[in-house]
């Protein structure tokens, strides 16, 4: 069964999809810091990528995503986050699953990107739990579910998730306003 999205609740969620590189540009302080300092520490940060540390990974991956004292290269950074989200890091596994969602960086693949973003929901990734909330509104790999896009995007947006609450008023139709602050985007946020 397929659910009738209504145009401006297509809009909002393919505004939604395209927040985690979007999001580049306006991560948080720290982040900013750590990238602002990348060109000094590139050497620093790639070792200990590449000897597993999980958020220096993460770290690595964001700048390659955002092109933040690197060059930019999404399907580097897609490796880089594949790397952190094995380890563990639920929003290396949140954004990875976003580029699946999408196909950026990597070859679509709604099936992949359903898997990570649930692993991600389910350890309470907000952007994770946006993000499977559309998945079940479009029926992206899945049957259409509009049961189970509400409890993903009510959570999401119970926690702030930039724009959840917006997709979840859009599901529902304008039936309930949610009154739920906005958060300011976090590193690579869906």
């Amino acid at each position: 069964m397929s659910i009738s999205i209504r145009p401006v609740l297509a809009a909002s969620l393919a505004a939604a999809l395209s927040a985690p590189l979007a999001a580049c540009a306006q991560a948080p302080a720290a982040v900013q810091l750590r990238t602002v300092i990348a060109p000094v520490m590139s050497a620093e940060l790639r070792a200990a990528a590449a000897a597993g540390d999980a958020q220096a990974q993460f770290d690595l991956a964001s700048a390659l995503a955002c092109g933040r004292g690197v060059k930019a290269d999404v399907r580097e950074a897609a490796r880089w986050f594949a790397r952190a989200s094995d380890k563990g890091h639920v929003q290396a596994g949140a954004t990875l699953g976003w580029m699946y969602m999408t196909g950026r960086g990597v070859a679509r693949d709604d099936a992949r990107a359903l898997e990570l973003l649930a692993q991600a929901a389910e350890r309470g990734d907000t952007s994770a739990q946006n993000n499977l909330g559309i998945v079940y509104a479009q029926g992206r790999g899945v049957p259409a579910d509009r049961a189970l896009a509400e409890k993903w995007l009510r959570r999401a947006a119970e926690q702030g998730a930039p724009g959840a609450a917006r997709n979840l008023d859009a599901l529902l139709g304008g039936r309930e306003r949610t009154a739920q602050p906005m958060r300011g985007p976090g590193d690579l946020e869906a």
